[in-house]
């Protein structure tokens, strides 16, 4: 999967840039992450991933890949 494709799309669909994309889904990320939420804890431990580490780890688990 390629990450800036899907940034990409996004970016596109919502009409916005997709340094905005990429901006907003930091800030949502580390929000995540600073909350400890348990399902964000179980997907990434006590770190911080990156926006593409994120989006694959998201999709991995829709699809039910581990």
């Amino acid at each position: 999967m390629d990450m800036k494709n899907v940034i990409k799309q996004v970016a596109l669909q919502n009409g916005v840039s997709e340094a905005e994309v990429r901006e907003e889904m930091q800030k949502s990320i580390h929000e995540a992450y600073l909350q400890k939420a348990p399902a964000f804890v179980a997907a990434f431990g006590d770190r911080e991933p990156s926006v593409e580490e994120f989006i694959e780890n998201m999709a991995m688990q829709v699809m039910g890949v581990s």
